[in-house]
């Protein structure tokens, strides 16, 4: 019989350095881990928590791993208990709006009041909603759609696990488009999706940039940019001229302290920005293009 005593690889640093840690962990790792999972144990640091069968999976993942070397890190073997379950169950559903994210250990508590519920389980924790950036961006969403937008063309760049595109789809009911830099990242959208019954909606593809045959020339009415503070000012002039006049971007990703800095590079490309309640440490931005 298998044991359920797993091993667990815990590393602690600044937010900024959990999250890209999480995102390796993901969709960088050739170890794929039972289920990894993102906690804020301070105002200034998280832990991530990745589940390994054995102890070689969690050492060879973590020598896979780049990361300060101020970070700590440790891997133990866990009690004997259904810990992927656990982990599953640790993650309490997540309300922003009118969406809500939840595991499929909570199907059965879905408020019928809801109108667009999201599925996606723990093994991609750091994706599924329940950290403040992508619940930030579904809850800019859900006004800008409470105000009568109503985009045709939606773009979600570094879809991750695909939450925001099925939230698109699932509100518009019209294609949406989904890259990611990474090919694994492309494939966990489209399995959630068709978990969610929008397959049909949504276009998954590999995409590094807007040089991309999937993105050049192509014009947005929304475009969601929930990835980091350092790669969207970077592809900045890309998301400003991607957007068609009077379209939208949702950018997040963005610690408080690096709000600023990001607004004032989508500002300094001609773009209106307004900044929305920070979120367990994380800013979203709402960048409006100019008619």
């Amino acid at each position: 019989m298998k044991s359920n005593q797993p091993y667990a690889l815990f590393i602690r640093g600044s937010k900024e350095q959990a999250f890209e840690i999480s995102d390796q962990l993901g969709f960088d790792s050739h170890i794929e881990a039972l289920a990894i999972s993102l906690f804020e144990d301070g105002p200034e640091t998280m832990h991530v928590q990745a589940l390994f069968e054995t102890q070689k999976q969690a050492e060879v993942c973590l020598n896979g791993l780049k990361f300060s070397a101020d970070m700590e890190c440790f891997i133990t073997q866990l009690p004997d208990e259904d810990w992927v379950s656990k982990s599953q169950a640790g993650l309490p559903p997540v309300e922003a709006g009118r969406f809500w994210i939840y595991g499929s250990h909570d199907k059965d508590i879905i408020p019928k009041s809801v109108p667009f519920p999201i599925e996606v389980n723990a093994g991609l924790a750091f994706g599924t909603g329940h950290h403040g950036t992508t619940k930030g961006c579904l809850m800019i969403f859900d006004r800008l759609l409470k105000t009568g937008f109503s985009p045709k063309h939606v773009l979600d760049l570094g879809c991750g696990a695909g939450v925001l595109a099925i939230a698109a789809a699932k509100a518009l009911k019209q294609p949406i488009l989904a890259t990611d830099i990474d090919s694994d990242a492309v494939a966990v959208t489209s399995e959630n999706a068709e978990l969610n019954k929008v397959e049909k909606y949504i276009e998954s593809y590999q995409a590094d940039g807007f040089n991309s045959r999937y993105l050049k020339g192509r014009k947005f009415d929304l475009i969601f940019a929930n990835i980091l503070a350092r790669p969207l000012m970077g592809l900045a002039p890309d998301i400003v001229d991607a957007l068609t006049p009077g379209g939208k971007v949702i950018l997040s990703g963005i610690l408080d302290e690096q709000a600023e800095a990001v607004s004032n590079t989508f500002t300094e490309k001609g773009l209106e920005i307004s900044s929305q309640p920070s979120l367990s440490g994380w800013t979203s931005l709402l960048g409006s293009s100019p008619l």
